[in-house]
């Protein structure tokens, strides 16, 4: 209960916007007067807490609470990592349809869609009625991800992941620091936790690989499991992070491999039975190029690795040098 997404009244927004700027009359006013809850925990990102909702797929019963709360938390992007069904078992509602649909005062109009091999993107128009606010939200929808396994190709998530983030805020979390006033992306799959965890990682890690050219695995899940329960639960889900970092940026016959433009490397923090002098480092060259595409028809084309020329940040992941845990 500690970590639980508020969903404010009607009278609380209209309050709200009665006396502050449009910046922060969504924002987080997280306050124990908020009349109801929904079933999604906030997420530690590589930018800061709250950069991301972790939420049980929308019921039919919770779908108005789960458009009030994209509206009110400003969300840029869902991410959807399951079918509506699974054999005979329904595992999340349909919450978007054809045309226009109301749900308590939140109008969800979905005006396009692009089908690509592994997932599609729907683009919707989301409108408060009442203040006549209409908000751009982004839906990419995975397909090959069952409840029970891990992705089919990890190289069509990744892409999937460089694509969205073309959506979202630069650096979310760390504009004017409104962190907490605004959480871009929503991750859901049946329960929230199984595909979405092991997703909250990954995204987590490769935002990691590209800024601070190092990743710690375990701090990252660590993190996650402490913020909902059931994050990463397998060593299935566990390997696949690893596995999925190293393929995306691969090492040949123990090689950094060259990029004509520049090299880039990225280090591997091994947490388990090392000293400070033992610290086992893999060291393996990262190739970038930003994906370009804004709306969902423009976004499936294939994704390279995101641009690694930035200038080194720390973050709430420890230091830019390894961590030893």
């Amino acid at each position: 209960d500690f970590n639980r997404v508020p969903i404010r009244n009607e009278e609380e927004q209209s309050k709200e916007t009665e006396h502050d700027s449009d910046d922060s009359s969504d924002g987080d006013s997280d306050c124990e007067e908020s009349s109801r809850y929904i079933n999604a925990s906030f997420i530690t990102g590589y930018w800061g807490p709250k950069a991301m909702i972790a939420t049980q797929g929308p019921l039919q019963e919770t779908i108005a609470d789960f458009w009030q709360m994209v509206f009110q938390r400003k969300v840029k992007v869902i991410v959807m990592l399951t079918e509506l069904k699974e054999g005979d078992q329904e595992l999340c509602a349909q919450y978007w349809g054809e045309g226009k649909l109301t749900y308590d005062g939140i109008e969800v109009q979905m005006t396009d869609t692009s089908c690509c091999p592994s997932y599609t993107i729907r683009a919707f128009d989301v409108t408060h009625l009442k203040r006549k606010e209409t908000q751009k939200v982004y839906q990419y929808q995975y397909h090959k991800w069952s409840s029970s396994g891990v992705p089919e190709n990890p190289k069509d998530l990744v892409n999937m992941i460089l694509n969205l983030k073309e959506k979202l805020p630069t650096r979310p979390g760390s504009e004017d620091n409104k962190g907490n006033r605004s959480v871009p992306i929503v991750i859901h799959c049946g329960d929230g936790s199984e595909q979405t965890g092991a997703f909250c990682a990954l995204m987590t890690l490769l935002e990691s690989a590209e800024v601070e050219e190092v990743i710690d695995v375990f701090q990252v899940v660590k993190t996650l499991r402490r913020t909902r329960l059931g994050m990463v639960s397998s060593f299935e889900q566990y390997q696949f992070l690893y596995d999925t970092i190293a393929n995306t940026y691969p090492a040949q016959n123990g090689q950094i491999k060259k990029n004509s433009q520049q090299e880039v490397k990225v280090e591997f923090c091994n947490e388990v039975e090392k000293t400070d002098q033992e610290a086992d480092l893999i060291t393996i060259d990262l190739t970038s190029s930003t994906p370009e595409g804004n709306g969902a028809s423009e976004a499936c084309v294939d994704s390279k690795a995101a641009d690694s020329t930035k200038e080194t940040e720390s973050s709430i992941n420890g230091p830019t040098t390894p961590v030893l845990t």
